[in-house]
């Protein structure tokens, strides 16, 4: 069957393409009763607009790439449902992107969203490499940030805070009275990872109780991963009595690891999570956990995307919103001794 074109909307109407063109562009020239007869064909005959020339005539194509590091990280759905209820009514259409947390195929993704044209960029990666922001920004797409900011660029920026995310994590460990109390962190660096050991140092610091070697360890965003590391922490001289982990996924590691020693939580380790996915409140988990609003996350950031889409010369910004906490049955005081 031959793709219908423009020709064949223009037969069935009885004016010229450059009328469909006209009405389906929603120009003034062309009288409410045409655009009516016009659009009612394309309709019928299965007529749409191709992108290539769309993008041809108005330098857009109604398309923006988003970023992701990993797909599979439950952290991230509510944040593309953010950015796709903002996106999605104004006739966006995204291409999502999964990078495996790898610096290599971000910029490969990058690379390919700008061939096909896309009208800006979400970059929601692990990966704090800076290539990709600057070839994006060269081609004069625009781009913000969501949750990890690219050093060495000047972009929007949309996040969390990320101390005072970790001091509503160590206040509550510490008001349970815990003294020994570890980190699992992203092991890439990057601002939420980086922030969020600094506040942790300095808080226990603050408390007299500088965290003492090995309590810190920077995994993979993987269970796997902080599996094996909270093993190493419980063969440490003096284990600690409660674990903050950075994601929920590590905080399943966590779980993992007290089960294959025979340790129960909350009793011989407390365990605070960062991210309060569905997984944090599943019945077999019940994870305490600091909680990010990754929802109104995507919100803002499509809301500043489409800023800098409407004028590039505006000023870059930043959204920095704050966390909650939620408290379930997977922290409790220490065990004597």
């Amino acid at each position: 069957m031959a793709r219908v074109t423009i020709r064949d909307v223009a037969k069935r109407v009885g004016v010229s393409e450059a009328t469909v063109s006209n009405a389906l562009a929603d120009k003034p020239i062309v009288t409410a009763e045409t655009k009516a007869r016009v659009r009612q064909a394309a309709e019928e005959l299965g007529y749409h607009i191709s992108p290539i020339a769309r993008a041809l005539r108005t330098g857009q194509t109604g398309t923006v790439g988003i970023v992701v590091s990993n797909l599979a990280n439950p952290f991230y759905a509510d944040i593309l449902l953010g950015i796709s209820s903002v996106l999605t009514p104004l006739g966006y259409q995204t291409i999502i992107c999964n990078t495996e947390s790898r610096a290599e195929l971000q910029e490969w993704h990058v690379t390919h969203l700008l061939r096909h044209m896309v009208d800006g960029i979400v970059l929601l990666s692990y990966s704090s490499e800076t290539k990709a922001t600057t070839r994006a920004l060269a081609a004069g797409v625009p781009l913000v940030a969501l949750w990890r900011r690219p050093g060495g660029s000047e972009v929007s920026f949309v996040g969390m805070d990320d101390p005072v995310a970790m001091r509503l994590a160590l206040e509550h460990l510490w008001s349970l009275g815990h003294r020994r109390i570890g980190l699992l962190r992203a092991h890439a660096a990057s601002s939420p990872s980086e922030a969020r050991q600094n506040a942790y140092t300095e808080y226990l610091t603050g408390r007299g109780a500088p965290p003492l070697p090995g309590m810190v360890a920077g995994v993979d965003l993987s269970i796997e991963g902080s599996r094996d590391a909270t093993l190493q922490m419980l063969d440490l001289p003096a284990p600690p009595t409660a674990l903050i982990a950075t994601s929920d996924l590590m905080a399943l590691g966590v779980t993992m690891a007290l089960a294959e020693r025979g340790l129960a939580m909350p009793a011989d380790m407390s365990v605070v999570g960062f991210e309060d996915t569905f997984i944090a409140g599943l019945p077999q988990i019940q994870l305490t956990a600091v909680s990010v609003p990754r929802r109104e996350l995507g919100i803002h950031a499509a809301e500043l995307l489409l800023e800098r889409i409407a004028d590039s010369s505006l000023p870059v910004r930043d959204v920095v919103l704050q966390p909650g906490f939620r408290i379930r049955s997977s922290t409790a005081p220490p065990q004597a001794g």
